[in-house]
Formats: C-alpha cells, structure tokens, sequence
C-alpha cells in the first residue's frame, strides 16, 4: 500500500467503543444512529449487520458534547 493511501484510512470505532469514549450507554449511540441526530449518517459505516463511526465523528461529537457541558457550567457560575 503506497503512503498516500495510508494516509486517507481512518480508524473505526464500534458503537460500544463510542458509548464508552464519551461516557454514555451503548443504546443511546444505536439510538443516535437510528434516528439520525448527533452523528452524520453520511459519514457512518454500515456493512453486513455491523456499523462503524469514524474518528472524526467521534471528536466531532465530543467536541459538541464538551462545549455544551462548559456552556451549562459558565450558566451555573
């Protein structure tokens, strides 16, 4: 494999790695998913019975998930 194509691979995640990552059920991210909200359905990775969520949609929701927790916090204060 050339070091061009290496570099467009992302890494995966399951559902449970997701769940666990972020501190949540894995039934919400299935939920999530079915339902089309928070992550990009465009951007998921569906094969056989199986899904995969790449990285960046896991940062990317991390990323919302932190900026809400901080935009309730400085509302707390």
């Amino acid at each position: 494999m050339s070091e061009e194509n290496k570099k467009e691979l992302e890494i995966l995640w399951t559902p449970q790695a997701v769940a666990k990552y972020l501190g949540l059920n894995p039934v919400t991210i299935y939920r999530w998913i079915a339902e089309k909200r928070m992550l990009d359905p465009t951007k998921i990775v569906r094969f056989s019975n199986r899904v995969r969520i790449p990285r960046s949609e896991v940062e990317r929701i991390a990323g919302l998930t932190r900026a809400k927790l901080k935009g309730e916090e400085s509302i707390d204060k």
